[in-house]
């Protein structure tokens, strides 16, 4: 009875329902588990990114959704900053206009984009790989350090990765099947994910290489072109896009001297990294010392497996996939090199790659070695153990735990800001480059200045509107900031000064 019950077991755990059962307990457990998470604040790793993304949600939800105006009120009350297009910031919007605060409409929109990111993957990795790659992929995603951290953060990043893969499973299909339907959903998932993150998708056009090679392989080119024709059609209208959206958001930056460093020809060097910096070896240390101790593990050696899956599989068709995950997880840093190596949080562009590869590498290994089940199930959590003893233990993955087990309390500038400066009165701040979240949570509209004065700002603005100016910096002098007839009074808190008029 008791064979016939292992049996009976092994059957169902191997079946395609109990994959799909699997990863669906796979994503209730993380979601679960992520749930104190939505009621922490925003001030915590990237508080810089999260809140700017937070707060043009915010605005919308105060004053309408208008996704072709980015309103970000850190240069100005009325500024328009468009960086990506805002789709995800006008969902998060109508979260808060249903009653959710600001912080916990965000994080749950970036949780369900997140595990909406983890359902595609298994959707993807199970027609690639098989069952047992997709539920452990999924596994990765949901609990290394790396995922703890970022699944519920205020960022699009897993929201642009999510349409990335809806794009390539809908033109798989296409070129496997020629299922129609699933053109027109990857061809509209292609140009809304060059929209909403230009940055991610390239890499993840990869997987189509991958699948066109597959199609080529199989049919010739004679029984191929027009499928390669009608898949082109979403990527290439999505780059298009991306380039019109581009054009626009650098008209608007160009127009107010305040964030001309904004646009994309100012970016270049902070996008891609300069000739200097990519011929040292200090980046790419950094890197990789983010890889091991967040998501590979010791030596990288999750990623050693996949490298080793995809040179020594049997199949070409499972070399060839194996080596496309590899390829999107080595392709975007090398692209956007300077991104890659001064925020941790760009790896989530890559990260569910890496966990697919890692995951059908680790399969692969556990099906090529000639040892009873028991002990191929030994090994399994033998190196499961390994891997996230190795992350967690590590001092960034420790670090990203941490955070992810107990939130951080709103600046202490902000507070001050709410408590001393009048409700509905933009403040100036200078010395605090442009972080957003010192005004997002004192609930105000400003003007912070990054240079050493205002410049011509004041013959655009209108300093009646402000009450208030807030100096970082003791060695900056408030009155460079300020035109003819306005002067900065002290008052009893430091750095914080009273305008007037004279």
């Amino acid at each position: 009875m008791s064979t016939g019950l292992a049996a009976r077991s092994w059957a169902f755990l191997t079946s395609p329902r109990a994959t799909w059962w699997l990863v669906g307990a796979l994503v209730a457990v993380g979601s679960l588990i992520r749930i104190p998470q939505l009621g922490h604040t925003l001030a915590e790793a990237y508080a810089f990114r999260q809140t700017q993304t937070a707060f043009v949600a915010r605005e919308y939800s105060e004053h309408g959704i208008d996704l072709f105006r980015t309103p970000l009120p850190v240069f100005g009350p009325d500024a328009d900053v468009p960086m990506e297009f805002p789709l995800w910031q006008g969902i998060a919007a109508l979260f808060m206009m249903a009653g959710q605060p600001a912080d916990v409409a965000v994080r749950t929109l970036a949780l369900l984009s997140f595990q909406l990111c983890a359902v595609l993957l298994a959707v993807l990795v199970r027609r690639w790989h098989g069952a047992a790659a997709a539920v452990v992929s999924v596994g990765l995603l949901q609990f290394l350090p790396f995922g703890l951290l970022w699944g519920a953060a205020s960022l699009i990043d897993f929201f642009s990765v999510a349409l990335s893969l809806l794009m390539v499973i809908g033109i798989d299909a296409w070129f496997e099947r020629r299922h129609l339907p699933w053109l027109a959903v990857g061809s509209a998932a292609a140009v809304l994910a060059f929209l909403v993150k230009v940055t991610t998708v390239p890499s993840w056009g990869l997987l189509l290489v991958v699948s066109l090679v597959l199609m080529l392989r199989a049919r010739g080119w004679v029984g191929s072109w027009r499928r390669l024709l009608a898949g082109l059609i979403g990527p290439v209208a999505g780059f298009a896009a991306a380039l019109a959206w581009t054009a626009y958001a650098d008209a608007v930056k160009r127009a107010e001297p305040l964030t001309q460093f904004l646009t994309s020809s100012q970016l270049r060097d902070w996008n891609f990294g300069t000739l200097s910096q990519r011929v040292e070896a200090d980046g790419y240390w950094t890197i990789l010392g983010r890889l091991a101790g967040e998501i590979a593990g010791p030596m990288l050696f999750g990623l050693a497996i996949a490298v080793a899956a995809a040179i020594f599989q049997s199949r070409f068709e499972d070399r060839l996939r194996s080596l496309g995950w590899l390829l999107v997880a080595v392709s975007a840093p090398l692209v956007f090199f300077n991104l890659y190596v001064v925020h941790s949080y760009y790896l989530i562009a890559i990260y569910p790659a890496i966990v697919a590869a890692m995951a059908v590498g680790g399969v692969w290994l556990l099906r090529t070695l000639r040892v009873q089940r028991w002990q191929r199930v030994a090994l399994a959590a033998l190196a499961t153990g390994v891997l996230f003893a190795g992350t967690v233990l590590s001092p960034q993955g420790h670090a990203n735990v941490a955070q992810w087990a107990r939130g951080n309390a709103e600046p202490a500038l902000s507070r001050l800001l709410a408590e001393r400066t009048p409700e509905g009165s933009p403040v100036i701040i200078v010395g605090c480059d442009w972080d957003p979240s010192f005004l997002y949570y004192a609930q105000r509209a400003g003007m912070m200045f990054r240079g050493s004065d205002a410049g011509d700002t004041w013959s655009r603005h209108d300093i009646g509107a402000y009450a208030a100016l807030y100096n970082c910096r003791p060695d900056l002098d408030p009155a460079d900031y300020l035109p003819a007839g306005v002067v900065a009074v002290g008052t009893d808190d430091p750095g914080l000064y009273r305008l007037e008029q004279r």
